[in-house]
């Protein structure tokens, strides 16, 4: 008698443009993707394709941080420069990325590398696609080396009115929570090396060790006029935006650091 073999439908980890155009049950995990995807554009300003999902988690991809750019400044252009061209899919590629405004014809920032190698590639079928994938690295992290605090301090505001909206459901607060650290990042920087899945590990469960980081903030804010104790409540106060310890990253608190010495420099 043969017996019937199931096949499990394998689903990729990361998300975006395929879950906006499938149809989803109501109350699924597919339509929480939809939701968190959509909740996401709103909270950051662009379009829901500019959104993927990785890991129950929402980022920014090529797209959204390239509208993002062209909304503060029109007038950007990219220039690319390479120190070294992949040949063969064992090879590794390194761009580099310099922003500019074409029209006042300035740079806007410094040369910004972007590398690939087979080994910070998270799918194998992108082997091959080194030079592609150095070339949208290096111009991601040029956009958020422009951007990137302007970005999340309105992300941050927004998610902080959206959360403070009565007509908000508590299923939409819900969703809204998971926004706020991962977007500072690309999906394009996401790897499935062995150290950063170590670090993703940890970074869900709320335990990547940046105690150190956390106190020194904490120590600025008691500085500034801060009570021991009531630290985060005061920087929240001072940035107008929650602030999240618990499932923070260094990124997170350096932009949350920036932010509030620059509310207090406005003093």
């Amino acid at each position: 008698m043969n017996k019937k073999i199931k096949i499990k439908k394998e689903t990729p980890m990361w998300l975006g443009a395929q879950r906006l155009m499938s149809r989803t049950e109501p109350h699924t995990r597919e339509d929480n993707e939809r939701k968190l995807i959509l909740l996401t554009a709103k909270v950051i300003g662009i379009s829901p394709f500019g959104v993927n999902i990785l890991g129950n988690l929402p980022y920014i991809n090529k797209l959204g941080l390239t509208q993002k750019a062209f909304q503060y400044n029109e007038n950007l252009g990219f220039e690319y420069s390479w120190d070294k061209l992949s040949v063969d899919d064992g090879d590794k590629a390194i761009c580099k990325c310099r922003i500019k405004d074409k029209k006042e014809n300035i740079e806007l920032t410094d040369w910004v590398l972007g590398e690939c190698s087979p080994s910070s590639m998270k799918m194998s079928t992108l082997k091959g696609y080194q030079n592609h994938i150095a070339q949208t690295r290096a111009k991601n992290r040029a956009i958020l080396e422009l951007y990137g605090v302007k970005i999340h301090e309105e992300m941050m505001t927004k998610i902080y009115e959206l959360l403070s909206r009565k007509e908000t459901t508590p299923a939409e607060k819900t969703i809204i929570e998971k926004i706020g650290n991962p977007v500072a990042s690309s999906v394009e920087e996401i790897n499935e090396t062995k150290e950063t899945k170590e670090i993703g590990k940890k970074t869900s469960a709320g335990l990547f060790d940046i105690d150190e980081e956390i106190d020194e903030l904490k120590a600025l804010a008691i500085e500034n006029g801060a009570v021991k104790g009531k630290e985060r409540e005061y920087i929240e106060k001072k940035i107008k935006h929650p602030v999240n310890f618990y499932n923070a990253t260094p990124n997170y608190i350096s932009i949350i650091k920036a932010q509030f010495l620059n509310s207090v420099v406005k003093q």
